[in-house]
């Protein structure tokens, strides 16, 4: 009985973990509003940036900055979050749909763990179709 409760206790405290550093819900925030300085807050000091025209490892600020830049060109209407995953690096991944006012494109975010939480440590931004 000891065990069972031991063993309950223990995958309680790891479920409540795990959903306390899941950044997904303010990741997606941040994408339907099209506010770069939120998402990059969720970004790692340096990540994999990849948008129209656009490829490349970048600074957290510089890609604050492109984002910013692509929000403007591309004024968000909606988020949907389509697909979610552990990859074989053991990296979270999330895949969904921006609605833009230029278009549909696909975002894929790669989130690996941070001292206390999720970062983003790739970030991919494409045109679908």
């Amino acid at each position: 009985m000891k065990f069972t409760f031991l063993m309950f206790m223990g995958l309680f405290a790891l479920t409540h973990a795990w959903s306390q550093s899941d950044i997904t819900p303010a990741v997606s925030a941040a994408l339907k509003k099209g506010d770069a300085a939120t998402l990059s807050t969720h970004l790692m000091p340096q990540l994999e940036l990849s948008l129209p025209g656009k490829e490349g490892l970048v600074a957290q600020s510089q890609a604050q900055q492109l984002l910013d830049q692509f929000f403007k060109e591309h004024v968000p209407h909606a988020f949907t979050l389509k697909h979610q995953g552990t990859s074989k690096l053991d990296d979270q991944f999330r895949i969904g749909e921006l609605s833009t006012s230029k278009g549909v494109f696909r975002v894929t975010f790669y989130m690996k763990k941070g001292a206390t939480t999720l970062q983003i440590k790739q970030l991919k931004i494409e045109p679908v179709g």
